[in-house]
């Protein structure tokens, strides 16, 4: 009897025994499934090359329980995709549209403009505008050396003009050599290239029709360039300014004469002192040419001859002709001996406060003038 208990017994624990096994097997195979749900997809193998499971009741290790396959998911969801950004190209900035020569040169000194010209434009010689206020085409030079005459101060190269200007170089520096018999005359500013205004010296100058003749004889031979531009003028007026010095002579008259006969001359501008002399010495016959000697500032050194328009230069604006009578009158030349005209500097406060002319103060031909291509110097054709 005993032995039957015992052995319905050992029966009972085999039973109890396997239905652990079994639980505990299919607690294995679900922790597994579910790992192999959560790890990337690998190409299955052939059966033969996976290795048999065995499972080993007694040693099974001990498992943590798995969280749910649905928080596993949540963890490994990946995130979602950014949009593509388009790249959209910053567009630039527009150009600025390119400014004329015109525009450029719109708030320039017009003396700087001109200044840069070192040859004449093309084109026939016309003077355009008034002697202060103009330009030259086609500006013809003088050469630096003739028969009775030398320029001074090449260095600023103001030796060019009109071909009118030129012919009346010429002619004078022969007639005045006779009348004064001097083998000549210095010659000073003309105008420069293209004409325009001047940088210094000069308010007019600008048509090639204007010339500084000096004083001082034009020596018997032939000015080295140091020379031109190192020799003073010779000062025929007294340091006061109220007479002629010591340095005039009867041939500064004969000079002046011959200068002022010439049809083509508009007017001589000369120093008050000189003008009140030659009304000294000629007033009595009160020649028509004397007219033409007109008292304006400084001019101690040298006289200025300003020749008419000439006819073949239509935009060329005429001077208002010079007042009927000699000009020896006390009334007509108190004014330059007041003590205000008398003190008068080169450059006054008023003058330093003006602004410069531009182009915009020169006739519109100015400023084709200004940008028209080069020619060669007519110097070679003058000196023959």
């Amino acid at each position: 009897m005993i032995s039957r208990i015992a052995a319905f017994v050992g029966l009972l624990s085999l039973i109890a025994g396997g239905f652990l096994d079994a639980g505990q097997m299919a607690v294995a195979q679900a922790q597994s499934a579910d790992a192999a749900a959560n790890q990337p997809a690998s190409p299955a193998k052939p059966a033969s090359d996976q290795p048999a499971l065995s499972v080993r009741p007694s040693a099974a290790p001990a498992q943590t329980a798995a969280p749910p396959a649905q928080a596993l998911a949540f963890v490994k969801a990946p995130l979602p995709r950014a949009k593509p950004t388009l790249a959209v190209a910053t567009p630039l900035p527009r150009p600025k549209p390119a400014l004329r020569l015109e525009e450029k040169e719109k708030g320039i000194a017009a003396s700087l403009l001109f200044g840069a010209k070192k040859l004449p434009s093309v084109g026939k010689p016309l003077v355009i505008g008034y002697y202060s206020h103009g330009c030259l085409q086609g500006g013809i030079e003088l050469p630096i050396n003739g028969p009775h005459w030398e320029v001074m101060r090449l260095s600023r190269n103001r030796n060019w003009g009109h071909p009118k200007l030129i012919d009346f170089i010429k002619r004078f520096s022969a007639a005045a050599a006779k009348a004064t018999g001097r083998p000549g005359i210095l010659i000073g500013d003309m105008a420069q290239p293209r004409g325009g205004p001047l940088a210094f010296g000069h308010t007019s100058h600008q048509v090639g029709l204007d010339v500084d003749i000096w004083y001082m004889p034009m020596p018997d031979r032939i000015l080295t360039k140091e020379e031109r531009e190192s020799i003073t003028a010779t000062r025929v007026i007294a340091e006061n300014d109220l007479a002629v010095n010591e340095n005039w002579t009867p041939a500064d008259a004969a000079l002046l004469r011959t200068a002022a006969e010439q049809p083509e001359v508009e007017r001589i501008l000369v120093n008050a002192a000189v003008k009140k002399k030659m009304c000294e010495l000629e007033g009595k016959h009160h020649y028509a040419w004397m007219a033409k000697l007109r008292p304006w500032y400084f001019h101690r050194s040298h006289f200025h001859v300003r020749l008419k328009c000439p006819a073949d230069s239509p935009h060329c604006r005429h001077q208002p002709p010079v007042p009927v009578g000699d000009g020896c009158a006390k009334k007509d030349i108190a004014f330059w001996f007041s003590k205000k005209t008398l003190n008068v500097k080169p450059e006054t406060p008023r003058q330093k406060l003006e602004k410069p002319l531009t182009m915009a103060g020169l006739p519109a031909a100015c400023q084709q003038v200004l940008n028209a291509p080069a020619k060669n110097s007519n110097l070679a054709a003058d000196a023959k």
